[in-house]
């Protein structure tokens, strides 16, 4: 995935840093809330790092906890592990992804499954896409352990995306699971300066994901000393990062993440975005031979069972590539690019209520077959409303994402304000 040997050369990672964390664990019973690209400099795993240092430091690894994909990196979106035992190291593991035996949500873990931990360490490569779901758990983790009378500490590690914010900010009616903060669609903050953000805006509720203000006794609030950051050294914001492996199993590239909060989009449409290919969000296709520009490719028919449209069909569209892969930014232009082709195909354009309901039934002949779900990912239901507006207009792709833009630039300009409180980097 490395695309350049140099990118990032000069960071040093927040789990490199023991000479810092070690001391600040001395007697703790540790959780380790980790994945595939828990990986430090040498690529040596967090889990191993951590066992390897438990004499020197005088702490104990007791418990793992697992996100979305699992903690080995490789179940598809939407899915994660079963808790059950770690082969290599014996350590039990505790799902927060999904729902347990009994129905119950496993995002927040209980008194029981915190019982043998003082300190959770968060070590997870995040992409800085608020619909990414890794810092959502996080946020989860910390009510529950604000709940318990825990720790919390985090291993920072660079964002890919760190210099750019975008987007509209999430408007309350469409929190959801894969969206529960009033930020961007793109953020522009670290994993560790977010975790200090949730915390000191007061966005921790009492489980009660329907609204990002906290409620209730103030005694009920982490500490400063309760939340951690080991940040990095050498980091700054807009410098340029390829990750060294795989953050889930449809982000395989470089190119893939910086396309991934443009083409994410395209999940609430009768489009592919390269799920079930071998290129997934560097590549967008329908069955229909006139939107060809320079791809054709297959999706896999295991597609459907997830729920992604096109499942088992050729479908035809564009291929990205990854030679002006520093010009590529957060931007909703393919989204209207697409809009508009399929506007001018005389495609319908917009599912009603009943028809997202059982959107599959029309995934060959409406292009927004969730708004909903499209409201999710970007925050706003306005959306296609404004886009319905530009046609009405006559404006061209170029002018309809200004128009969009300008619309959403007051909120930036707040979070960029509130951004400036937590930044910890240039």
């Amino acid at each position: 995935m490395v695309n350049s040997a140099n990118a990032g050369s000069d960071i040093q990672l927040g789990v490199d840093r023991d000479n810092i964390y070690g001391p600040l664990l001395f007697n703790k019973r540790v959780g380790l809330m980790v994945n595939q690209s828990s990986l430090n400099k040498d690529r040596l795993h967090t889990i191993d790092k951590l066992l390897s240092e438990q004499e020197k430091y005088h702490f104990k690894v007791t418990t793992l906890y697992s996100v979305e994909h699992g903690i080995r990196g490789n179940a598809d979106t939407g899915l994660g592990d079963d808790d059950h035992k770690d082969v290599k190291t014996g350590l039990p593991i505790i799902s927060l992804y999904g729902k347990d035996a009994d129905g119950r949500s496993r995002a927040h873990p209980t008194a029981e499954q915190l019982a043998d931990v003082d300190i959770v360490i968060y070590d997870l490569q995040d992409v800085g896409v608020r619909f990414y779901t890794y810092t959502i758990s996080m946020h989860h983790m910390l009510e529950s352990l604000q709940l318990h009378h825990k720790q919390f500490m985090v291993f920072d590690r660079p964002n890919p995306l760190g210099q750019y914010v975008y987007g509209p900010i999430l408007e309350a009616n469409n929190i959801s699971g894969i969206g529960i903060h009033p930020i961007p669609m793109v953020h522009g903050l670290t994993s560790g300066e977010f975790a200090r953000m949730i915390v000191g805006e007061g966005w921790l509720t009492q489980f009660a994901d329907i609204h990002s203000a906290a409620y209730g006794d103030s005694n009920w609030r982490f500490t400063p000393q309760d939340v951690k950051v080991i940040e990095m050294s050498g980091y700054k914001h807009d410098m340029p990062y390829s990750l060294p492996v795989w953050p889930s199993p449809n982000l395989r590239s470089d190119l893939a993440v910086q396309l991934y909060p443009s083409l994410g989009l395209f999940e609430a449409t009768s489009l592919n975005s390269g799920r079930g290919s071998d290129y997934p969000f560097e590549q967008l296709g329908f069955p229909d031979r006139q939107f060809y520009i320079n791809t054709c490719y297959h999706v896999d028919i295991k597609q459907k069972k997830l729920g992604w449209p096109q499942a088992g069909k050729e479908v035809c569209g564009e291929r990205f590539n990854a030679q002006e892969l520093t010009s590529i930014r957060p931007s909703i232009y393919n989204f209207v690019d697409w809009w508009q082709r399929f506007n001018k195909a005389g495609y319908s354009m917009v599912a009603n209520p009943t028809q997202e309901e059982n959107y599959l039934d029309y995934q060959d002949s409406i292009f927004l077959l969730r708004p909903t779900w499209l409201a999710k990912l970007t925050g706003t239901s306005k959306l296609p409303e404004l886009l319905q507006q530009a046609d009405l207009q006559g404006l061209n792709v170029d002018d309809t994402v200004k128009m969009v833009e300008t619309h959403w630039q007051p909120g930036i300009d707040r979070y960029l304000k509130l951004r400036e409180k937590y930044r910890f980097y240039e």
